[in-house]
């Protein structure tokens, strides 16, 4: 049986907006199932941040990556795609979208604007009443990792007033859709 898109959007849209509005760690751990077991894991090297390069696992390794996130950074201006332009997989039960926030290293006040991406892997929670619903099992995300280690060293600004001085333009937000990268290589179809 093929899930409707719109089942499929609707956990990940339940997270989604329960981070932006920095939600408690206990309502952001309710987007989660029980059973299957849940996992988070944001890629990068795990010298860079106690959040990186880990997988946390079941409701208690979900709940320390967050209380690890709201421990060392703070956000501001989160916002997604618009949902029309997710990527959604009814076969995997799986939902990739791409977000947008200013981040604080919260012991140096250092902030970067970044691009993330997350990877939503949906399952349906068994629950003792058997009516758990879509929530997210897998919850992967890429960011940008180096930012955050450099500003957790107190090192951000000063490498940006380096760039900003040998004359380089700076890089704006970029505004392509997640997967139009491949319309340089033409259409497969």
């Amino acid at each position: 049986m093929v899930v409707p898109r719109t089942t499929l959007i609707e956990p990940a849209r339940t997270l989604c907006n329960a981070f932006a509005s920095a939600s408690p760690v206990s309502e952001l751990v309710r987007c989660f199932t029980s059973d299957p077991m849940p996992i988070a894991h944001e890629h990068g090297h795990s010298s860079l941040a106690p959040f990186l390069g880990r997988t946390f696992t079941g409701q208690e390794g979900i709940t320390k990556y967050f209380d690890l996130l709201t421990q060392y950074l703070s956000f501001e201006n989160m916002r997604f795609d618009p949902e029309d332009e997710w990527v959604v997989d009814p076969e995997t039960l799986t939902v990739c979208l791409r977000g947008r926030a200013r981040f604080i290293w919260k012991a140096t006040g250092e902030g970067w604007y970044e691009t993330f991406c997350y990877r939503l892997g949906l399952a349906e929670d068994i629950s003792q009443d058997g009516k758990g619903g879509y929530k997210v099992q897998e919850y992967r995300v890429w960011a940008d990792t180096g930012a955050a280690y450099l500003a957790s060293k107190n090192q951000l600004k000063a490498l940006e007033g380096q760039k900003e001085a040998t004359g380089k333009a700076k890089v704006g937000v970029s505004s392509d859709k997640l997967g139009s990268g491949m319309n340089v290589y033409g259409s497969c179809g």
